[in-house]
């Protein structure tokens, strides 16, 4: 059982560990979107890939009882991994290279309600 607990604990730190790397990159690709819409593409699909991760590591080891240290590591870098989530919803919109697009549309919107 405790062998078990350690192979679980070992696979979530990875786990985690591929879970940031991907939140990271979605950032990197964020800044790329910036000169190149390719760029801004792949932060949508690292958007979706690192959501994807989260959701799968907290169903596979959210509630693992353990007290190995690279479990805690793990549950550190989920943290930091929701944190990049959440803050990529606002980050994309405001940084998106379609915002102009987007906000014409709700003008013409507007316009369109209030004539």
């Amino acid at each position: 059982m405790m062998a078990e607990r350690q192979d679980q604990a070992n696979a979530a730190y990875s786990d985690a560990s591929y879970l940031r790397n991907a939140a990271v990159a979605m950032f990197v690709f964020l800044a790329l979107g910036l000169f190149l819409t390719i760029g801004y593409f792949a932060f949508v699909i690292g958007f979706v890939i690192t959501g994807f991760l989260f959701f799968r590591w907290q169903l596979k080891f959210g509630n693992l009882l353990t007290n190995d240290p690279d479990y805690a590591k793990a549950k550190r870098s989920r943290n930091v991994a929701a944190i990049l989530l959440v803050l990529a919803i606002p980050s994309g919109i405001v940084f998106s290279p379609f915002i102009d697009v987007l906000i014409q549309g709700v003008e013409d919107l507007i316009i369109l309600i209030f004539d």
